[in-house]
């Protein structure tokens, strides 16, 4: 499964950063890094049992079961099981023609399915570490790449890759540091930079195994280094290509998206 790259992940690189990238990346482009994450094979469609855990500053946590539904990487649904006072609390997000994301957020409290405007995609997710932004898929065309440097993290070959997007007030930070995986295109690591140029978090991408044909991040950390929080997801469960209905991925089924879980 290929969720695209959590930068989520361009390319017109300008003058020596070109050169330096061509040149430590022994003939790849920082583009070409990119599209192979963005172009590693993706299962039709899947869905996913899944645990976010929520940790503050003082080590207390708070955790939340989800149950997730995706198509390809194009279309993802998720509704809160647990606990009570987030159960029923669905999110949709759908990447449009253009590469824009299309968000929907349905709160049972209210009975109310709202859309999320793009000024509000830089917000937190749900009280976690994550933006709705984080949650989408990134348009790999609004950002500049540049190949810092070739490494090892965790016994691994990796590219570590800057991206700068061509509006950062948009996409909520200046620029995102990754470190990718060659052997399964796969990012591994991922800082982001606030807005003044300040790591503000980090994510982390670990248990990676293959699912069928696929390789699937099965936890995943982001960590904001400035508020000292952060959110732990786990998947328990995977399965791929199973044929999520199409009523799973519409504004109008949010509200009936925990009637559709599967029974545990």
């Amino acid at each position: 499964m290929k969720s695209r790259t959590r930068l989520m992940w361009t390319m017109v690189l300008v003058g020596v950063l070109a050169l330096s990238a061509t040149a430590v990346a022994g003939g790849l482009t920082g583009r070409q890094i990119i599209e192979n994450v963005d172009n590693a094979p993706v299962a039709n469609d899947a869905q996913l049992l899944m645990t976010m855990t929520l940790i503050n500053s003082q080590g207390q946590s708070l955790s939340r079961r989800m149950w997730s539904w995706k198509q390809g990487t194009t279309k993802t649904a998720l509704v809160f099981l647990a606990p009570d006072d987030v159960k029923g609390t669905a999110f949709l997000t759908i990447e449009l023609p253009d590469y824009s994301n299309d968000m929907w957020l349905y709160l049972p409290s209210l009975d109310l399915t709202k859309h999320i405007d793009a000024n509000s995609k830089t917000q937190s997710f749900m009280g976690s570490d994550f933006t709705y932004d984080d949650m989408g898929h990134r348009n790999i065309n609004d950002y500049d790449y540049e190949i810092m440097k070739e490494s090892t993290y965790n016994g691994h070959h990796v590219y570590i890759v800057k991206a700068i997007p061509h509006d950062p007030q948009a996409i909520g930070y200046s620029y995102l540091i990754s470190w990718i995986r060659d052997d399964i295109w796969k990012p591994v690591k991922v800082e982001y930079y606030d807005l003044s140029g300040k790591l503000e978090k980090i994510q982390t991408n670990s248990d990676i195994k293959k699912i069928d044909s696929y390789w699937a991040v099965t936890k995943m950390e982001m960590e904001n280094v400035q508020t000292k929080h952060k959110t732990i997801v786990t998947m328990t469960k995977i399965e791929v290509n199973i044929g999520v209905p199409a009523e799973v991925f519409t504004s109008a089924g949010l509200p009936k998206l925990l009637s559709l879980v599967p029974q545990q």
